[in-house]
């Protein structure tokens, strides 16, 4: 139940940091910069807790490896953006985030 919680308030914070994403790129305010960068850090927090508590229950190569792919999504996602990609790639990037969500964490919850 705990890991199920969790995933739901990351799943909300990817939500709302793909949300700022977009609001950022057309509008540079300090405050939705400071926000969609916290949003973004809450976020990869709990997907590494998530990720954690899974690897220590299902310690298989594969259940790894799932895992490593969705954290190199987001930092490729990270990447794309720092390197000022994001105005033409970002959208597709941050949607990335979500379907990691879905896929990784929602598929792969520990039991």
């Amino acid at each position: 139940m705990f890991v199920t919680i969790l995933s739901a308030i990351g799943f909300m914070l990817a939500v709302m940091s793909f949300m700022g994403g977009f609001r950022m790129v057309k509008k540079t305010d300090e405050y939705e910069t400071f926000m969609h960068k916290l949003n973004g850090y809450l976020t990869i927090a709990f997907y590494l807790m998530i990720a954690a508590i899974s690897i220590s229950k299902a310690p298989h190569a594969s259940t790894i490896a799932l895992w490593v792919l969705g954290l190199s999504l987001h930092g490729l996602k990270v990447f794309v953006a720092r390197i000022g990609l994001a105005v033409r790639y970002g959208g597709y990037f941050g949607a990335t985030l979500i379907i990691t969500w879905f896929i990784v964490i929602f598929t792969h919850l520990p039991s």
